[in-house]
This record gives C-alpha cells, structure tokens and sequence, in this order.
C-alpha cells in the first residue's frame, strides 16, 4: 500500500458523502417543494446507521414578538440522534446549521462549538451502545420563506480521535400554526 492512500481516503470519503443531495422521489409532497432526506450509501456506517435528526420533516414554529434582524421570527426544533455502533465510544464535537429556502436564499446558517455543545448538554459523549438525542432549535426567517431544506452537519470524533462527520437534509414545511 502506498505512503500516500491513508491522506487520500478521507478525501474521498468526504467527495463521496458531499455528492449526495436532496432525495428526489415521488414520495415527497408539493408542500416540501422534493425536499427530504438523502438516500446515502451502505458504506457511511455511521451516516445512514449511527445518526439521524428527528423529525424527518419540522414543522416551523412562530416566535411571538420576533422582529428581524436581531430576532428570527421562526424556530425549527428538531433533535440529532445518534445510536451507538457497538465498537467505539464517540464524542460529539461541533454542528453546523443552514437553511435555504425553496426558492434557494439562505435563510441562517449556525455553528455550535464543542464548548458550546458541553455547556448545553454536560456531556457530549456517545455511547458504543444505546441511542442519545441531542435537541435544538434553529432560529431562521429574516431572509426567505418559511419552507425549504435545514442541512445539518455534525462531527464526531471517536475514542482513538478520528473525526467523523455526517450531513444531512431535513425538510421544513408548511406555515407555522
């Protein structure tokens, strides 16, 4: 084996895992503009097995008395669940945040730091075995409108501190109630 295929596989990996898209199916509705999520393959583990965010689809939610630009007027809420993979212990290290709307402008982009994640959560380890959810809000509306695709990025690092990271797509739908 090459000196060199250990520094080229994360890069391919990382090509490999970022070609996926939006799924685009007729199982999607019109209201979700064939926004859901990205059918990934067998080989990310930890990507189609080990992390998922719930709901597959937010409903946004108003916030009363919100005025643009320094509050957004919509949350949408929505946990990160990772199950354990049976092998390693992992740590949840960083998310990243950004919505588009349907008709493509961006809508908010967050990024929550380690630090940040430990004082929300305490701890950010995820167990070998078992499930943990994470819970978040994603503030977002002073740019666009209240239906497109929340992408949501996280990394991990695992007991021998390689990182792993997965994005996903969830599609935000509908007018808040």
């Amino acid at each position: 084996m090459s000196i060199h295929m250990p520094l080229l596989v994360p890069f391919l990996l990382l090509a490999a895992l970022s070609s996926y898209g939006c799924a685009d199916d007729d199982t999607t509705s019109d209201l979700s503009n064939g926004v859901g999520p990205s059918p990934l393959p067998s080989t990310a583990a930890f990507v189609s097995r080990a992390v998922h965010v719930d709901p597959a689809f937010i409903e946004p939610l108003s916030i009363a008395g919100a005025v643009c630009p320094n509050h957004q007027p919509f949350l949408a809420p929505m946990s990160v669940v990772f199950h354990g993979d049976g092998r390693s212990d992992r740590s949840l290290t960083q998310v990243q945040m950004q919505f588009v709307d349907r008709t493509g402008a961006i809508g908010g982009v967050m990024t929550i730091a380690q630090h940040d994640l430990v004082q929300r959560f305490g701890s950010t380890s995820l167990p070998a075995f078992g499930t943990r959810r994470f819970p978040f809000s994603f503030p977002f509306g002073c740019a666009g409108l209240p239906t497109g695709t929340l992408t949501v990025i996280v990394f991990a690092e695992d007991s021998l501190g390689r990182e792993i990271s997965a994005r996903m797509h969830v599609g935000v739908r509908g007018l808040p109630h």
